[in-house]
Order: structure tokens, then C-alpha cells, then sequence
């Protein structure tokens, strides 16, 4: 009787699971990687960087257009903020961005009742901290769009079929490209009276320079498998696409904000508008 009670008690202690380890936390680098890119514990963080967006562009049309009345400046902040995410759905035949995503108009009418009608807000987003803050939420957001745009292109285009390149890529090459460009500047071209008046000076703007340099480093290391594999065996963590984005949405944030710190030259690719000196500042 007690051997046979016994088997059965120590079986159920041999059933008990061994305590299952706890996941190791976070390095600050995948952190920053999760909130930039708007994943895991941090999918919120795409609401803040869209209000920072928004807000950075409605404080630079306040200070261009000081006196614009409300039906026209709503129109004119979305065509200019949103130009790519309208252009590109429209060149490959599907519906813009401010029509399936449905927080931008809304969050764009926010920010500028706030810029308009609260003037501490807007002291706030030309202090140093804020612009500093505005801009940077500015161009990390930028890089989604500009990635956005070229990850349309490419499930959409066919790879390469004609031509010297025909079977070396694993994708399409110049619909992408142009795509991605397109998303990172298109603003510059809006409304479309301007035509390419962004492009009529000696020096071609720092934010139509880096969405060609961006929409290249992205596309080539997202969707060619090829070349990534190439550049991972040089620096092997391009091999993860997430660490190809979070590279570029540091390059996008990072040498604007060396131009306003005056580490870097004001005019490398570019005159940015949204680096401005403390005169212009306090001017505006």
C-alpha cells in the first residue's frame, strides 16, 4: 500500500515544471530601435512622432504664412505635409494616405487650432527645446513615410525583366526608388502650382538630397536580398531590415540636429529650412 501510494507522489513531483526563465530585458539600443520604428511595448509612440510631425510643420507654415485664414491653411498643411503619401498610392493606382489612414487630417486640424489660437504653444515649438523636439519628431516620421512609400512600390512593381539589370535584382529598382524619393519629399512640390520651384535654385534642398540617398540605402537593403547579404558580410547587422531603418531614421534626425548644434555645416546636402540660428528665431 505505501509503495503503491508512493509512485503516484513521486510522479507528481516529477510532473512539476522546471521555473521557466524570465526574458532578458531590453539593451537601450533595442529600445531606441522599437520606439523609432513604432513596435512592440512601443506601437504608441506612432501617435507622438504624427502630433510631433504635424505640429514641426504647422509652427514652419505659421512662420512662413503668418496670416493664413483657416479653409486655406488645413488644405495647405496637408498637401505640403502629406504630398508624397497623396502622390505615390496615386502613381501605382491605389488610394492616398489621408484617406485610408485616418488620424492625419484630424491630427494635422489639431496642430494647427494649437499653433493658430494657443500661443504658448507656439512659444513652445520655437523655444529651443521645442523646435529641436518638433524637428527631430519631424524627420523620424519623414523616414516612415519615405519607407512606406518604397515598400508600396516594391510589392507592387514587378522585379526587373528587360534591360542589363534583368535577373540580377530580386526586385524592381527605379519605380521604388523614385517612390521612396518621392515619399520623403513631396511636400516640397505642394500644392502643384509649384511645380519644381523647390528644385530652381543653385542648391538642391537637404530634404529632396536625403530622400535619394534614404530611398536608395532603403530599398537596396530591404528588398534586394542580394545586396544585403553583401553589405551584412562588411557590417553584419544591416542584415536585420530593422536595424537598415534605424539607421536611416537616426541619419534623417541626426544631421540636422549636428547643423543646428553648429558641429556639422548648415548647407551639407542641402539648405534645410528647419535649420534655423538664433537670430532667425527670434525674428520668426
Amino acid at each position: 500500500f505505501f509503495l503503491s501510494c508512493a509512485t503516484p507522489l513521486c510522479g507528481l513531483g516529477a510532473m512539476r515544471k522546471a521555473p521557466v526563465p524570465l526574458p532578458a530585458a531590453p539593451t537601450p539600443l533595442e529600445v531606441l530601435r522599437d520606439v523609432l520604428l513604432f513596435q512592440g511595448d512601443y506601437a504608441f509612440a506612432y501617435y507622438i512622432f504624427l502630433a510631433l510631425y504635424c505640429a514641426a510643420c504647422c509652427r514652419n507654415l505659421k512662420e512662413a504664412l503668418p496670416r493664413l485664414t483657416w479653409f486655406y491653411a488645413i488644405p495647405l498643411a496637408v498637401l505640403t505635409s502629406f504630398g508624397g503619401g497623396i502622390m505615390v498610392p496615386v502613381l501605382l493606382g491605389l488610394p492616398a494616405a489621408p484617406l485610408i489612414n485616418e488620424a492625419l487630417i484630424p491630427t494635422m486640424m489639431i496642430a494647427w487650432a494649437c499653433v493658430q489660437y494657443l500661443h504658448p504653444v507656439l512659444a513652445l515649438l520655437q523655444s529651443p527645446f521645442g523646435r529641436a523636439a518638433s524637428n527631430s519628431g519631424f524627420e523620424v516620421f519623414r523616414y516612415h513615410v519615405l519607407a512606406i512609400c518604397s515598400d508600396l512600390a516594391s510589392r507592387t512593381l514587378p522585379p526587373v525583366s528587360t534591360g542589363p539589370l534583368a535577373g540580377t535584382l530580386s526586385c524592381a529598382l527605379v519605380g521604388p526608388l523614385l517612390c521612396g524619393m518621392i515619399g520623403g519629399c513631396g511636400g516640397a512640390f505642394m500644392p502643384l502650382s509649384n511645380g519644381l520651384k523647390a528644385l530652381e535654385g543653385s542648391t538642391i534642398p537637404w530634404r529632396v538630397q536625403s530622400s535619394a540617398v534614404m530611398s536608395a540605402w532603403h530599398h537596396l537593403l530591404t528588398h534586394d536580398a542580394a545586396v544585403r547579404a553583401s553589405a551584412a558580410e562588411y557590417v553584419p547587422f544591416l542584415a536585420d531590415p530593422a536595424m537598415v531603418k534605424l539607421c536611416g531614421i537616426l541619419f534623417f534626425a541626426g544631421l540636422p540636429a549636428l547643423q543646428q548644434l553648429g558641429l556639422l555645416p548648415a548647407g551639407l546636402l542641402g539648405p534645410n529650412p528647419f535649420v534655423i540660428n538664433a537670430a532667425k528665431v527670434k525674428r520668426a
